[in-house]
């Protein structure tokens, strides 16, 4: 079974559904800014993919942050 999205100790891995069929190639996303611009350019598709991308987005922004949530919730929020 190919994983679209996984949580993994070096960040979210991603596999790159732009690339689909012809490559099949994985991301390492370490910041949640980086989880949300893969979202907004459809590097994951479908919405059960990107519920889960966006909540490991959360998961990896609050997990990293050491000031306000803020920024982080609004950055997810208006992918």
């Amino acid at each position: 079974m190919i994983k679209t999205v996984e949580w993994t100790n070096e960040g979210v891995r991603m596999l790159d559904q732009r690339l689909l069929p012809t490559e099949e190639k994985y991301l390492t996303l370490r910041s949640y800014e980086e989880v949300a611009h893969a979202i907004k350019k459809m590097v994951v598709r479908g919405a059960p993919a990107i519920g889960v991308s966006a909540a490991m987005g959360l998961a990896l922004g609050a997990n990293q942050s050491v000031g306000p949530q803020l920024l982080i919730w609004n950055t997810i929020l208006s992918t």
